[in-house]
């Protein structure tokens, strides 16, 4: 089929839009706490470690209270604050970092997806319009092409995590929904010579038993 002039000039246009708003939607930080928002830059600052999670927020962590954080691109930043949305009062820390309450989400258009997904993966019921919002500045910078490794510690399930990277002093590379992490059941596996204590101690503790059955 032969496009007309208009209807060609009509695509562009709405290829353009759609660009436009991918990278709108990638970077629609607001400036919060001293930190100021350079609006604009199309990098994306990514969460990994989780699964899937079917959700307009793309992940949730498992099984683990590790994930990482990089860019798309590969870009350095000076320095990683990460900003969390959860349906219960925020606490717990990140590498060892406290979080700091905030009154807002200073994501713009992150909210409706949040609530939506942890309504659909059964973190809160209603339209779980009641969150807690707050920010961890993990004062690390992030190498060129590297990642930083975070580690969760009593950090409510449901909670949502969202990465903000520092470059030249103002946040730069934000993540959008779909890299974003929700925290599951990050309950730690027991490493092996945990296990081995505890089936010895069964062990013994069986042997105790039949030796009162006995007696």
């Amino acid at each position: 089929m032969r496009l007309s002039h208009g209807m060609l000039l009509s695509w562009i246009c709405s290829w353009i839009l759609l660009a436009l708003c991918s990278s709108a939607v990638a970077d629609t930080c607001d400036s919060f706490s001293g930190y100021l928002c350079g609006k604009g830059t199309p990098n994306v600052a990514r969460l990994n470690g989780g699964s899937a999670s079917g959700q307009s927020v793309g992940f949730v962590l498992k099984g683990t209270n590790n994930f990482s954080v990089n860019t798309a691109n590969g870009n350095a930043a000076a320095d990683v604050i990460l900003i969390a949305a959860s349906p219960s009062s925020l606490k717990g820390t990140l590498n060892g970092v406290s979080f700091t309450s905030l009154q807002n989400f200073p994501e713009d258009g992150a909210l409706k997806a949040i609530s939506s997904s942890l309504v659909n993966l059964g973190f809160c019921s209603g339209n779980c319009s009641s969150l807690s919002f707050g920010y961890i500045d993990l004062h690390s910078s992030l190498d060129a092409k590297g990642s930083l490794n975070v580690t969760a510690n009593g950090v409510p399930a449901g909670t949502a995590i969202y990465a903000m990277l520092v470059v030249d002093g103002k946040i730069k590379f934000i993540t959008p929904n779909s890299e974003a992490l929700i925290i599951g059941n990050t309950a730690a596996i027991p490493e092996p010579g945990t296990m081995t204590l505890l089936g010895t101690g069964l062990l013994g503790l069986a042997g105790f038993v039949r030796h009162k059955i006995r007696s």
